[in-house]
């Protein structure tokens, strides 16, 4: 699967949207992502960069995040 577009991403990490059908390494980090960036929202960019990573690293992580 393509990684998914940083503004999605970007979107993903300042929501609250339901990430209980991801896998758990996905949870984990996006749950840490999100708590950074609500504590520090200038992290925001670094954070995209973060998850992107990940995702680059983890392929199963761009299904996972397609799902939510």
């Amino acid at each position: 699967m393509a990684l998914p577009n940083p503004s999605k991403l970007k979107t993903l990490i300042q929501s609250e949207d339901n990430i209980s059908s991801a896998s758990l390494a996905t949870r984990i980090l996006l749950g840490r992502l999100r708590i950074e960036v609500r504590n520090n929202p200038t992290l925001i960019d670094a954070k995209v960069t973060e998850l992107m990573e990940f995702v680059r690293v983890n392929r199963y992580a761009a299904d996972d995040l397609a799902h939510i």
